[in-house]
């Protein structure tokens, strides 16, 4: 009988699992913190848009605690921080339009 396949089979199934290591394939908030946290609790604030892998743009603060909060996107202090962070990211000259 020959081996080759399930072999074949077991080594894809570990590469797959291997170089798909640190890929979230789904929407990483489950509860959203709307309360306002104040900046000097914040270590870092991370934005991810929506796309495949969850149709919420997601806003996740790391407190200096080590912690990490998901915070409301429509939060009016949560988009200030959005804001910025989009302002920050643009190259210099180019400006922004509110629709």
């Amino acid at each position: 009988m020959n081996c080759r396949i399930p072999v074949t089979v077991a080594v894809f199934l570990l590469a797959l699992t291997v170089f798909s290591e640190g890929f979230e394939l789904r929407c990483q908030c489950i509860k959203k913190e709307s309360r306002f946290i104040h900046p000097k609790r914040l270590l870092n604030v991370e934005l991810f848009p929506s796309g495949p892998h969850c149709k919420d743009a997601e806003v996740i603060a790391t407190l200096k605690t080590g912690e990490k909060i998901c915070l409301e996107p429509t939060a009016p202090w949560v988009k200030i921080i959005i804001k910025k962070i989009l302002e920050s990211s643009q190259p210099a000259g180019t400006t922004t339009s509110d629709n």
